[in-house]
């Protein structure tokens, strides 16, 4: 067998040698090290060797080794279970290693007969309840024990992990300040690189919904407060009052009320959960997240439900395309008699078409490059186009919704000429980016441009009392303080076999 195949055919396991016999034939740096190894696993250690280094003679001083000052003799190995070749003699290595597996006895070559030996021992890092081993197989071991130091400083720090959320909101921005920060395309991607490369970083995910855009993560303390997260947003200059950072049980809070939809634009909606859940699954497609976040997200989901069912009597809950109707109705909009045209076939776009069906006149759905299916039902009320053919459709609409995905304008001032100059025209804007260039609201009096905000402020008008059923939400997360524990708890410890 080759090096090589010793490599890729080797597999790791934890040997139990608590008082079982191991020999260390040797008495250098490198048979001490092996028998501090050996002395940890709380094995009965044994060496034979006419000299000792200082350190190996302290320890047999101690009476944690037993000594046998001469050369090795074939008789030695009899009643070990592991033994460890590790003089300065290749040749007389190599003949321990043949005694050895004569009487089928473990034995391990601490030389360049290792690739002969029945196996090797990997750089090791303990923490608490937990060991990590690292290998290269025997054939590189500095590369080894950088990775395994690497990983013991990583190891240091999930002593300190806290649930950490960094973002922005729409309580915190206008759209407009918002919008540099949202990610969006190759900007999520780098985003996403970068907190990778974090020390201290154990797991994250980025909910980038219309409204927020936030690292959600499993972080050390150090990490958490440093400032690099901050950075890697975009936020570096940022008053406090203009983004938050939640730690520990706030944290676990703000996710509660977030999944809940109690600080979404519109209180109550619920595309949030559908949002966080696919936020979750992208972060444990590229690798960024696992079972730590998975847990945080599920108990978030757990209290977010409980915060629906007691407080969804004090609501008026709407998703956002339902309120883009109402505020249409509520501006005296005859949608009966209107020809709407809905740009976007994701999530919101096909909301909008299903909940205007039954209300509006006509229905233009714009898509880009997904086409969406048109039921039978109707058929008779909505017509496709392309966002290529979208100026040409223009003057037919008495309304104009956007809920794209698009990083830019998608309807801006070089479509000015093809609205219809003779009725009054809405558009409403829910893109984040917004898809609609709000300079085109001074094209005339007769185009109106609405984006977020202006339905945010439109809508709180006709809320109950906000501070209520945020006081109430937050009291059913801290009830659930359990759940928050059990997810700091799982940080650590765990057996496996």
């Amino acid at each position: 067998m080759t090096e090589k195949d010793n490599l890729h055919n080797g597999m790791h396991i934890n040997l139990f040698l608590s008082g079982r016999s191991c020999l260390v034939v040797g008495g250098g740096k490198v048979a001490t090290r092996k028998i501090g190894l050996l002395l940890k696993a709380d094995a009965k250690v044994a060496v034979v060797s006419p000299e000792v280094c200082e350190e190996l003679g302290s320890l047999i001083e101690q009476g944690l080794v037993a000594h046998t000052v001469r050369k090795f003799e074939e008789h030695d190995i009899e009643d070990a279970f592991v033994v460890y070749a590790a003089t300065n003699s290749r040749g007389l290595n190599k003949k321990v290693l043949e005694y050895c597996r004569a009487k089928h006895v473990l034995c391990c070559c601490v030389d360049g007969n290792w690739a002969e030996s029945d196996f090797t021992t990997p750089a090791i890092t303990r923490h608490n309840q937990l060991t990590v081993s690292v290998s290269s197989g025997g054939n590189d071991c500095r590369q080894s024990k950088m990775v395994k130091n690497s990983l013991a400083r990583h190891l240091k720090m999930m002593e300190s992990a806290h649930l950490v959320v960094v973002g922005t909101d729409h309580n915190c921005l206008t759209v407009e300040e918002r919008e540099p920060y949202h990610l969006t395309g190759p900007r999520y991607e780098r985003a996403g690189f970068m907190i990778m490369q974090l020390w201290g970083l154990h797991e994250f995910m980025i909910l980038n919904t219309c409204n927020r855009v936030e690292v959600i993560s499993v972080v050390s303390e150090e990490t958490a407060n440093n400032g690099i997260l901050r950075h890697i947003m975009g936020f570096t200059h940022l008053k406090e009052d203009k983004f938050y950072l939640k730690t520990g049980k706030e944290a676990f809070e703000h996710m509660c009320l977030v999944t809940a939809g109690m600080l979404s634009q519109t209180p109550g909606e619920n595309h949030i959960t559908a949002q966080m859940k696919e936020s979750l699954e992208t972060a444990k497609t590229r690798g960024w997240a696992g079972n730590m976040t998975q847990e945080w997200v599920n108990s978030a989901l757990r209290v977010s439900k409980e915060i629906k069912n007691q407080v969804a009597p004090l609501l008026h809950s709407y998703e956002i395309e339902d309120l883009a109707l109402r505020y249409l109705e509520a501006d005296g909009c005859d949608l009966a008699n209107s020809t709407v045209m809905v740009l976007g076939a994701g999530m919101i776009g096909k909301g909008l078409v299903k909940d205007s069906y039954p209300k509006v006149g006509k229905i233009i759905w714009c898509y880009h490059v997904n086409k969406p299916e048109v039921s039978d039902e109707w058929e008779d009320k909505v017509e496709l186009c392309t966002f290529n053919d979208m100026k040409n459709r223009i003057t037919e609409a008495d309304v104009i919704v956007s809920a794209t995905d698009a990083p830019g304008h998608i309807l801006h001032m070089a479509h000015a000429p093809f609205f219809n100059q003779e009725r009054r025209v809405r558009v409403i804007d829910l893109g984040m980016p917004r898809n609609i260039d709000p300079e085109l609201d001074d094209l005339s009096a007769d185009v109106s441009v609405v984006d977020l905000d202006g339905l945010k402020y439109w809508y709180r008008r006709e809320l109950t009392d906000m501070n209520d059923i945020l006081s109430r939400s937050r009291a059913i997360a801290a009830d659930n303080k359990d759940l928050y524990e059990k997810i700091t708890n799982s940080f650590k410890g765990g057996n496996e076999a």
